[in-house]
């Protein structure tokens, strides 16, 4: 009996985050429940916080219906950007509405040691919370974007500007810390899959590209992939990754000093070639390009990279494929990680409620 119970508790659950407000009455027609069990389920709901009275139904004649929507402040995940040396924060809640947010900047010479910039991520992560007036324990998971590629539960920032990022054992390192659910991840995919969410894109294969600065003012460029709207992984957790998808501090500034439309040129020849290697092999709907680190120069980069992509043949013809500038900037890598944190969470809703 308990595990019936469970499973319609998860279910109004689950329907309510879905269609709130309802009433029971709503409850009981879409569900195909009882009054006795959806009344008990609200009671737990409601006793454990996770659902308010959202007002009553217009009156139809008798007595207003009683609403019932999921309470945004139940449970929080947590998303982070490590953008060295930048740290933008946020928190969500339970329904994926934006509750907190908080921007840093990682002192230099924490830099470059792992554990010290991981310790003050985890420092940081609670004082927000603290500030939020956010008990630790509502916390459901925590998704951490880095500049890196995964090697099985370990790291690796490529480059020599971080010779000692190599297999960190960053989600264990930040769990241990924490002691909540910790998910680690490119910072490419998390900030694709917020793009996917936030603009509700219903493309079977969905490329996204981005570009971000390095520490030296170097810039490289991440890939990601979503099919069917999740995060395609790869074997390892690569899947997507632009490999030699990078240019030189000296080459940007040398371009950078002839104007923004002579740098987006520059890198929209440097940059189409792993791009097309991207679009031969997966074959994607829609490309998402990024750019937003350019400033004044990303909308040339955009058009400048379009065009060149246009040029490309492909085997059988001409490739339908949308291709589009990212339209979620704000936080967008710690948005995707707090999003992915609250997906995993709510692949166990028994646990999750009970």
């Amino acid at each position: 009996m308990r595990e019936v119970w469970q499973r319609n508790l998860v279910k109004i659950f689950l329907r309510l985050r879905e269609e709130a407000p309802l009433s029971k009455n709503d409850l009981c027609q879409r569900l195909e429940l009882s009054r006795p069990t959806v009344d008990r389920a609200i009671t737990h709901l409601l006793a454990n916080g996770f659902v308010y009275q959202n007002g009553r139904r217009p009156s139809e004649g008798g007595r207003r219906a009683v609403l019932y929507a999921i309470n945004p402040h139940a449970l929080y995940t947590v998303g982070s950007d490590l953008e060295f040396p930048e740290l933008n924060l946020l928190v969500l809640g339970l329904n994926g509405d934006f509750i907190h947010e908080k921007r840093l900047t990682i002192p230099e010479a924490l830099t470059r040691d792992p554990q010290e910039t991981l310790t003050f991520t985890a420092t940081s992560i609670k004082t927000m919370l603290a500030d939020a007036g956010i008990p630790v324990a509502r916390v459901a998971g925590v998704g951490v974007g880095i500049p890196a590629f995964l090697t099985g539960d370990t790291i690796t920032v490529a480059g020599d500007t971080l010779p000692y990022w190599e297999r960190v054992p960053a989600m264990k390192l930040l769990t241990a810390t924490l002691a909540v659910p910790v998910f680690v991840n490119n910072d490419v995919k998390f900030m694709a899959l917020a793009e996917h969410r936030v603009m509700g894109y219903q493309d079977q294969v969905m490329a996204y590209i981005a570009l971000r600065r390095g520490l030296r003012g170097d810039i490289r460029m991440g890939g990601s992939i979503l099919i069917g709207g999740e995060l395609f992984h790869g074997g390892t957790g690569n899947a997507g990754s632009l490999y030699h998808a990078y240019v030189d501090a000296e080459e940007v500034s040398r371009y950078g000093e002839a104007g923004p439309r002579a740098l987006a040129e520059f890198l929209a020849d440097r940059l189409a070639e792993p791009i097309i290697h991207l679009m031969h092999m997966l074959d994607p709907n829609r490309l998402v390009i990024n750019a937003a680190t350019l400033g004044a120069g990303e909308e040339p980069f955009f058009h400048a990279l379009r065009n060149r992509l246009a040029t490309v043949h492909y085997e059988g013809g001409t490739r339908d494929m949308t291709i589009t500038a990212a339209q979620d900037r704000r936080l967008s890598c710690a948005k995707g990680g707090a999003l992915f944190a609250l997906e995993k969470a709510l692949q166990q809703p028994a646990k999750l409620i009970t």
